[in-house]
């Protein structure tokens, strides 16, 4: 079977998994699809869809590195890096230098057509992007950092498993540097490495990083120091804990200056009922960005199918999988599809600031939730920092926040029931929303991982966690101005109630009450 037939058979497979009843075993995703390594690679998850509900679930429990899809403790730094000359014709692309040699990993056989995935203009210069491929058990992601120049030929790629862009970003950088102060190139011959090349590459890969636990208690600081013949560089290690903000993280700048608040609110509404989202633009960055920047509109939770920030040309069509995609596509590779078979996707024009879809998804949201949503939209422009992320933050914490209600002990064992957590919405104005919200892959993934979380006692309390305390205690102060207004018009007086809600109301005043206007 050649490449194309094994990711035909592939995607066959995933889609299957996905129209399955999820709790028939004769319908499940058999396991058999892991055999096909890089070929796979696009797929998330790999494992069998079981339900939360499903009395198999206490047994199946998700971590927090499956649920993520990111390595907790990498043993290297990055796990190679590769220089591939650009193609010439109809040549495939090759692969100049590699560190460390002795890397052997079949899945890399596909990496520069991830590195080359389509024909650039001769006057795009120097442009950062990135891929995605999954590691060798086929479960966790490997980031494709790559910095191309057509002015050199040239593509510098970094594959590492920490997803730290602007560190891999300047990192190329410095290495493209060293490379060209070097006078390296030769079109005719392989390029090798230097001293100074071989030195920084080689301190890199063996730089012993802090560990979780020592970062966290280090107030999420630490300094990366790589020391060569001739110079020393410095790179700031970024802590995951911290919301992204237009000063701290180039894909959301990227993803806010494109698309615009408006668009990403819309762009929200079809992340989280999980569509098919197909990014365009005639810039790689560009799709890199705003493909990876979707992971900041719905943390914290992950997305669980099909994920291509860079689609090759040589694959357009995967764009035709009914299965759930978050997809990038060169406006030069979108050009040649036929727009007839691609079916009801949601088409996101980067260059042009537009969103085609047939679904009215927002319109599906709680009104008093949307009305939030925009008004501090309204207000982001002109307030600095993590602001505008908050504003998704806060909507996940009211989508998502009230999932301890549905743990469960199941035989002596921790569980999640899907319809004990939706129960108290019965009847409610929001029940639709929640059950819609509830019945995605990435609410199933993320129960899973927190009843296996409060299982372990992993008490670590992060920012979707304090904005879930800040909605509860709003929650909370809205119910005991109900009772004000009921004793106001009383002739008997709480002074108890009335002070104690006076004051959670002032302490938090800046978080959003319009979220509670149910009205």
């Amino acid at each position: 079977m050649d490449e194309k037939n094994k990711i035909r058979s592939a995607i066959s497979l995933k889609q299957s998994a996905y129209q399955a009843a999820p709790n028939d075993e004769a319908q499940q995703k058999p396991k058999e699809n892991r055999v096909f390594g890089l070929f796979i690679l696009f797929f998330v998850p790999v494992h069998e869809p079981i339900m939360a509900s499903d009395a198999k679930a206490a047994g199946s429990m998700v971590t927090k590195e499956i649920e993520s899809r990111l390595k907790e403790t990498p043993e290297h730094l990055f796990e190679v890096f590769l220089e591939i000359r650009e193609p010439v014709d109809n040549e495939k692309p090759k692969v100049l230098i590699k560190y460390p040699n002795d890397f052997s990993d079949d899945g890399l056989q596909n990496v520069t057509n991830f590195a080359y995935p389509c024909k650039t203009p001769l006057d795009e210069q120097s442009e950062h992007f990135a891929f995605v491929i999954l590691d060798t058990t086929g479960t966790l992601f490997r980031f494709g950092y790559c910095r191309r120049s057509n002015r050199e030929s040239t593509c510098l790629c970094i594959i590492s498993f920490y997803p730290w862009f602007e560190i891999f970003y300047n990192i190329l950088n410095d290495l493209s540097q060293i490379i060209n102060s070097k006078s390296l190139k030769d079109s005719s011959q392989s390029s090798i490495l230097t001293a100074d090349m071989e030195q920084f590459l080689s301190s890199l890969y063996n730089y012993k990083l802090m560990s979780n636990e020592e970062f966290y208690k280090n107030e999420g600081k630490e300094i990366i120091e790589i020391n060569t013949l001739s110079k020393s560089y410095t790179y700031t290690r970024s802590d995951p804990r911290k919301l992204p903000s237009m000063l701290s993280s180039r894909n959301f700048t990227v993803m806010v200056s494109r698309l615009g608040p408006e668009i990403m609110l819309r762009l929200f509404s079809h992340l989280l009922f999980e569509r098919r989202l197909l990014f365009v633009s005639s810039k790689l960055f560009h799709l890199t960005a705003c493909a990876y920047g979707c992971s900041h509109l719905i943390y914290p939770m992950h997305w669980q199918s099909i994920f291509l920030p860079i689609l090759p040309s040589s694959m357009t069509w995967t764009a035709q999988c009914t299965a759930p995609y978050i997809i990038g596509m060169h406006s030069s590779v979108f050009s040649t599809l036929n727009m007839d078979e691609l079916g009801d996707v949601v088409i996101v024009k980067i260059d042009e600031r537009k969103i085609e879809s047939q679904y009215d998804d927002l319109n599906n949201f709680p009104k008093h939730l949307i009305r939030s949503m925009k008004k501090g939209i309204q207000q982001s422009s002109q307030l600095a920092g993590d602001h505008l992320a908050r504003i998704f933050l806060r909507a996940m914490a009211f989508s998502v926040g009230n999932y301890a209600n549905g743990f469960i002990i199941k035989n002596d064992k921790s569980d999640f029931d899907r319809d004990r957590y939706l129960e108290p919405y019965l009847g409610s104005h929001v029940h639709s929303f929640m059950s819609a919200v509830a019945h995605t892959q990435m609410f199933e993934q993320f129960s899973r991982y927190r009843t296996y979380a409060q299982l372990q006692r992993e008490t670590d309390v992060d920012e979707f966690d304090l904005e879930v305390k800040n909605l509860q205690k709003l929650q909370q102060s809205k119910k005991l101005n109900d009772v004000i207004k009921r004793v106001n018009t009383s002739k008997i007086r709480d002074p108890i109630a009335l002070n104690y809600a006076r004051e959670i109301k002032s302490i938090h005043q800046s978080s959003s009450p319009d979220l509670l206007n149910e009205k």
